[in-house]
């Protein structure tokens, strides 16, 4: 049966990931069809992202942008210090990061998509920075040794995994003590419809499985991250539902 027919109650884990990796892998192979959420530039220029920025990169790097929002304000990174982008998608954040840090071998990202790692590969080599490395497997699983990263960023990564838990904690497991989570992701202001929390479509436009704003920082607290800080939050371009809004965070782990 198509994933897109079944309610998310019927589904495991494994299964919403697969579904979840597969329809995001359509957009990497086709970005001007229709996928049910917004994707491409003009939604990257509508959730914030500088018109002359994409201009300076190939088109291919935002053809396929599906991004939350856009969380490269909250993100800085110092001499040294080694950056992950995860769920890096088409690669847009990762160039514009290579592009400001001019460091691009100290970037790297992870995706759960192989069309989408294979097309953000190619527009990092386009864009001249081959040099950062790409992971191609799900969030709960980052390849790499504890205590490593000094930032990890994301773009709507939470919402898009059936435990975000786990996604935390692995995030927590990598980062060095002090190090920093800048992410952007869907929140919700108030509690919404049960249809929408089992609905696989509305999973994929990430507001099923989007957190309330306070239980966003209440399960990063959880995790060990501290200083909690919603930068900014916004009206959502993304979903379309009154509940929603995009917030750009910021977290510090903790010793």
């Amino acid at each position: 049966m198509d994933a897109s027919a079944r309610s998310l109650s019927d589904m495991g884990p494994e299964e919403i990931r697969d579904a979840v990796f597969d329809r995001y892998g359509c957009v990497a192979e086709s970005p001007g069809e229709s996928h049910g959420f917004p994707v491409g530039r003009e939604f990257a220029e509508a959730v914030g992202y500088d018109p002359a920025e994409l201009d300076a990169l190939p088109a291919a790097c935002a053809a396929s942008f599906t991004g939350a929002g856009n969380p490269q304000a909250a993100v800085e990174l110092a001499p040294g210090e080694k950056l992950l982008d995860l769920g890096c998608g088409a690669g847009l954040d990762l160039c514009l990061y290579a592009r400001r840090f001019g460091t691009p071998e100290r970037l790297a990202g992870l995706d759960g998509s192989r069309s989408m790692v294979a097309t953000a590969t190619e527009n990092l080599a386009e864009a001249g920075f081959e040099e950062t490395e790409i992971f191609c497997t799900r969030a709960e699983t980052i390849p790499l040794p504890a205590d490593h990263l000094d930032v990890v960023t994301a773009n709507g990564i939470f919402n898009l995994s059936p435990d975000e838990h786990a996604v935390m904690a692995e995030i927590a497991r990598v980062l060095k003590p002090g190090g920093r989570l800048c992410f952007a992701e869907i929140v919700l202001a108030e509690a919404i419809e049960m249809e929408v929390r089992t609905n696989i479509d509305d999973w994929f436009r990430c507001i099923g499985g989007a957190m309330l704003q306070d239980g966003l920082v209440t399960n990063l607290q959880e995790h060990g991250f501290q200083q909690v800080e919603i930068i900014s939050t916004g009206r959502n371009a993304r979903t379309g539902h009154a509940a929603s809004r995009c917030a750009v965070v910021r977290a510090v782990r903790g010793a």
